[in-house]
């Protein structure tokens, strides 16, 4: 009769009866342990979190594949621009969550402070308009500075009056300031720099472009906030948006949101120009761009840095108050440059060894 110690058990064997070998416990507690954690992970992996969203890092994608321009002279280009995307999870999972928790390249936030009050399809609705919108923001800000005449009458868009400031006694939603103290108003920030100019109580005189075509001129006196200057408006960059000469699509599927306006908009002057606009570089950029060119922030930098430093690249291009962010993630392995403005962009380029011959520069 065989004995059975303390540490053994016997397990199947193509071994006759007699000689079957034994398995010791630590191999059965190891198989166990797996047996329960990969138990555990299948429930956790179950239980849906509705209140967390988890952003993590994308990729990087050449932009010239998705251009198509009909109807005009285009060329290819040694370089490659590119744009950076971030995947957003809206549903995790708890076993998402936690890998979330344990991994620096992940942001995890309240429902609410990326959907606020929409659903998720709504949420991705709101994506594709604005990507739209960025991609045909994005070919006019490059037409415009290769010389075409699409894009008339930039000012300051009013969105929102607050009650009881001096806005509230002369202005109405939709009014566009063109014009402010003998200077020309093309942007939301244009403005700002104006009145931040002034002292509080100064008599501040401006233009505005009515909704039906007329102009008026008014004056009030700056009220105070925060110490500063005050007029009482939330504003946008406004332009009227003439016809295009021709056709220019950018098929970018399954990417929403305005953060690929800086990218887009130098892919069309690289294949709309003869030189070596990226002077053969692998450059990767992420900011959105207004319709005078300016660069704003995006969200997910830290993630988009994570991505870069994936896929590789000479230089990543960002909004100007955003590359501390993306410097921390990368260092001094991927070169970084803030830029506020296409022009800026454009002008690094050069100084990095493109070719911007055919490109006005500054022309709104």
């Amino acid at each position: 009769m065989s004995e059975r110690t303390e540490n053994e058990v016997s397990v199947p064997s193509s071994l006759p009866r007699g000689q079957r070998r034994k398995a010791p416990l630590w191999a059965v507690v190891c198989v166990a342990t797996f047996s329960f954690l990969l138990l555990s992970a299948l429930a956790l992996d179950r239980i849906t979190i509705t209140s967390k969203v988890l952003t993590s890092p994308g990729q990087t994608r050449s932009l010239a594949p998705m251009l198509t321009v009909d109807d005009v002279q285009t060329y290819g280009a040694e370089g490659r621009i590119g744009m950076v995307t971030v995947k957003s999870n809206l549903e995790p999972s708890l076993l998402e969550l936690i890998g979330g928790w344990l991994d620096d390249s992940i942001r995890i936030s309240d429902r609410h402070e990326i959907l606020g009050d929409r659903t998720v399809e709504q949420n991705r609705t709101l994506g594709r308009e604005q990507m739209a919108k960025s991609l045909d923001v994005a070919t006019r800000v490059a037409l415009d500075r290769l010389g075409y005449d699409v894009i008339d009458n930039a000012g300051a868009l009013v969105l929102q009056i607050m009650p009881g400031t001096p806005a509230a006694q002369v202005l109405q939603l939709g009014d566009v300031i063109v014009e402010a103290e003998d200077l020309q108003i093309e942007s939301a920030s244009d403005l700002g720099e104006v009145v931040r100019s002034k002292n509080i109580g100064d008599l501040f005189t401006f233009s505005v472009l009515e909704v039906d075509g007329n102009r008026r001129l008014e004056s009030v006196r700056l009220s105070e906030r925060n110490g500063n200057a005050f007029l009482g408006v939330s504003i946008g960059t406004y332009a009227e948006m003439l016809e295009l000469p021709f056709n220019v699509d950018f098929e970018v599927n399954r990417v929403g949101g305005p953060s690929a306006g800086l990218s887009l908009t130098l892919a069309l002057l690289e294949r709309m120009l003869p030189g070596q606009l990226l002077g053969g570089l692998k450059v990767v950029a992420t900011g959105t761009v207004d319709p005078v060119g300016n660069i704003g922030p995006v969200g997910g930098v830290e993630q988009k840095s994570h991505a870069v430093m994936r896929g590789g690249a000479d230089l990543f291009l960002v909004p100007e108050s955003q590359v501390d962010q993306a410097e921390e993630v990368l260092g001094e392995m991927i070169r970084v440059i803030g830029v506020p403005t296409i022009d800026d962009a454009l002008r690094e380029l050069k100084i990095l060894g493109g070719d911007i011959s055919g490109i006005e520069l500054g022309t709104r």
